[in-house]
């Protein structure tokens, strides 16, 4: 399909949403799924039940992310005509689906900063962690319930109506459920405050200061406290899930600064430039890779998960507290800064209509 494309960005978007996408898609959901399955045969350690919610939310937006992204973008490189079944199923996915995808990624990097400030706690206030608390699922389905709050006003931002194709064969009327972009959608203001500022905010610049500040924090706690020489393998285990964390938050950053950069760009000015159009696949294709590569980083600095076996007692208390508090080991990912129109854009035959 990619072979009729001539050399250029439509033929590298084609190759990056019809291949890349899904392979990664792919691979992501089943390493994820492997991971729940780890942490349901651990669940006696504290932080498992954050990690359980953050890999749950990871499988869902990888999920949603190959309906979402690669449906239309197949039906857009296969020249079908937009009354297609492919093209229903493209306007239903991004009117229908876009919304729990941005949904699942805010939870899921507000879940990262629940973790740190656990984590942080545990560290620092070890008498605080002394007892597991008795619903630990229950702070996580609030987190849901905000981020669903946040992003329930992008399903306004889509305006449904009925499109007939008038048939010239004979065959019979077809008709096609269709959006477009609706008033509020349209809206500058709202634009400026959701797109420009609110998002940029809440789901990247405040949860990277937050980390940073959390975990720079832990760090400096941790290289400042003396520890015995039996207690030398829980230092090792905290200097491991430091590196987890900054391994992390590395690609936090770099996978999505792209996508902080792609909203500040004028999509009425850019939206048919064919080198604009594949600038934003790249940067959803990186929001998907950040989801991918999780799994792979708990699995390379837990020592295989072994890490996550045991609950720690902290050894960086007074030595009579020691024995009663806990520490908690902090895994952390996050997902994708959401997107206003993450569907593929309108414009000649084969794409969607607008």
């Amino acid at each position: 399909m990619c072979t009729a494309e001539e050399w250029g960005p439509r033929l590298f978007g084609c190759v990056l949403n019809l291949w890349l996408l899904p392979l990664v898609c792919g691979v992501g959901l089943i390493l994820n799924i492997g991971c729940l399955i780890v942490f349901f045969k651990t669940r006696g350690h504290p932080l498992v039940s954050a990690l359980i919610f953050l890999s749950c939310c990871d499988c869902l937006q990888l999920f949603f992310s190959f309906l979402v992204l690669f449906i239309p973008a197949l039906h857009d490189f296969s020249q079908l005509t937009p009354y297609s079944t492919l093209g229903q199923l493209a306007y239903l996915s991004t009117g229908l689906l876009s919304p729990l995808l941005l949904t699942v990624n805010c939870a899921s990097i507000w879940t990262i900063c629940f973790i740190s400030f656990q984590r942080h706690r545990a560290i620092l206030r070890p008498l605080s962690n002394m007892h597991s608390p008795s619903k630990p699922f229950k702070p996580l389905f609030f987190i849901a319930f905000l981020a669903f709050m946040f992003n329930a006003c992008k399903w306004a931002e889509f305006r449904w109506f009925w499109v007939q194709d008038n048939a010239e064969n004979g065959t019979g009327n077809y008709w096609l459920l269709a959006h477009e972009p609706s008033e509020l959608a349209k809206n500058e203001n709202y634009h400026r405050v959701m797109d420009n500022l609110l998002y940029p905010l809440i789901v990247y610049l405040i949860p990277l200061l937050l980390l940073s500040i959390l975990n720079f924090r832990i760090l400096t706690n941790i290289a400042h406290r003396r520890v015995s020489a039996d207690h030398k393998s829980r230092l090792a285990q905290e200097r491991r899930s430091v590196t987890l964390l900054i391994s992390i938050v590395t690609m936090f950053f770099l996978c999505h600064t792209g996508g902080l950069a792609w909203r500040f760009l004028s999509q009425e000015r850019h939206s048919n430039s064919e080198l604009y159009v594949f600038l934003k696949d790249v940067v959803n294709l990186l929001f998907n890779v950040y989801s991918f590569a999780n799994p792979l980083l708990y699995f390379v600095f837990t020592r295989q998960f072994r890490d996550l076996r045991t609950i720690w007692h902290s050894h960086f208390t007074s030595p009579s507290s020691r024995s009663e508090s806990y520490a908690g080991f902090s895994f952390m990912k996050r997902r994708h800064i959401s997107i206003p129109s993450i569907y593929r854009s309108s414009g000649p035959e084969g794409k969607l209509l607008s």
